[in-house]
This record gives C-alpha cells, structure tokens and sequence, in this order.
C-alpha cells in the first residue's frame, strides 16, 4: 500500500474517528513509518479569533456556528467564506503536507471536503459551485491520495448524536455529503448495520486498491 495520505469525509456519528484511529494503527504497521490521524474543518486560526470577538455583539447572535453561538449576515457571508478560506490554508499545510513530508503516514478523519460543508451548513449559503467551492475540492484531492467517504443512513447517525446542533444539521448535512460524494465519484463505506471490524475490511480494501 503506497498512499501515505487517506482521507476520511461524512458526517458526525458515521464513524470516520473510530475507523481513521483504527486505520492509522494498521498502516503504521504495514509502512513501518510513524502515522498521525488529522482533522480540518472549519473556524481556524485568524477566523476563530475574529467569531470569539463576534460572539459579543448582538449582531451575530445566533445558532448557526454552534462553536461560538454567531450567525454571519446574509451580506457578510461572501467576505467570512474568503476569510475562513484563508484561515484554513495555513492548517491545510500543517496537518496534511508537513506529516507527509517529516516521512509520516496520514490519515485524515475530517478533511477539506468537510471544511466546504462546515461552510454551507454554517452560512446557509452554496459555496460549492463559487471559486472557493472549486478551490477547497482541488485542494482536498491534491492532498489526499484516497478519499473515502464514510456514511450512514440518517436513522442511525441520529441515534449516535444526541445534542440539538447535530439532530438539527445531520439531515441537512447528509443530503449534502450524499449529492457531493456522488459528484467527487469517491468509494463510500456505509456503517450502518456494520460491525466497525466489518467497515475496517471495507477500508482497507479500498486503500489496498487505491494505493498499489
């Protein structure tokens, strides 16, 4: 298996934590390089300080970014998606490139195919037709050399999630990452139904392939 970069993307409660701690164990050992598990979305760096002073004014008060309790206006949100574009760059390097290149294998349980949704969930705005939304796709596939979407039917990720941010947003979210695996033509394992051993298997098998 030669890919030192596999990145997970889904919704909360499909499993990608579990199934990237597991992963990561099991390439370690197949490499014998020292592996590192990852995790991009969104509200990084310059952005998180700036929605920390937001959070102060009754202007941005809302539920949107359940991070910092903030809502971006309408009017403001293409500036905050430029923003947090460039917010994120920084921590795309850090996480995914400067692993690979101090000769560490990679494995992502959130990466940049999760900051775009983060964004249009957040923003309640399409980012994925504008340049950032190309953007953010090209760079998740220059980063990533497998991309596994990881999903589960909306029954039980419901059931794993129990707070009112998640039982609010995962319908949403799913329909969203469902449509975009669709158009990005990724490999998906469904959990649902699944022993975490038998979605281990799918994974692998897919890397395996991915990777020769």
């Amino acid at each position: 298996m030669r890919c030192v970069v596999v990145c997970f993307f889904g919704c909360d409660g499909s499993g990608k934590s579990t199934l990237a701690g597991l992963l990561s164990r099991y390439l370690s050992d197949c490499t014998g390089k020292q592996s590192v598990v990852v995790w991009v979305r969104g509200t990084h760096t310059f952005s998180s300080f700036l929605a920390r002073f937001m959070e102060g004014f009754q202007l941005f008060k809302g539920n949107c970014n359940p991070y910092y309790n903030i809502c971006v206006p309408e009017k403001m949100s293409y500036l905050w998606v430029w923003l947090e574009f460039f917010s994120a760059l920084p921590v795309f390097f850090a996480r995914f490139v400067l692993p690979r290149i101090t000769g560490r294998v990679v494995v992502a349980e959130r990466c940049p195919v999760d900051f775009l949704v983060w964004l249009a969930v957040t923003l309640r705005r399409n980012v994925f037709k504008s340049f950032i939304g190309r953007a953010t796709l090209s760079i998740a596939f220059s980063l990533c050399e497998c991309m596994v979407y990881v999903r589960a039917d909306e029954g039980v990720l419901l059931s794993r999630r129990s707070a009112l941010w998640d039982r609010r947003v995962i319908p949403v979210e799913l329909r969203i990452y469902d449509s975009l695996a669709r158009f990005l033509g990724v490999r998906v394992v469904d959990t649902s139904g699944k022993s975490v051993e038998e979605s281990l298997r799918e994974v692998v098998e897919i890397a395996g392939n991915e990777c020769v």
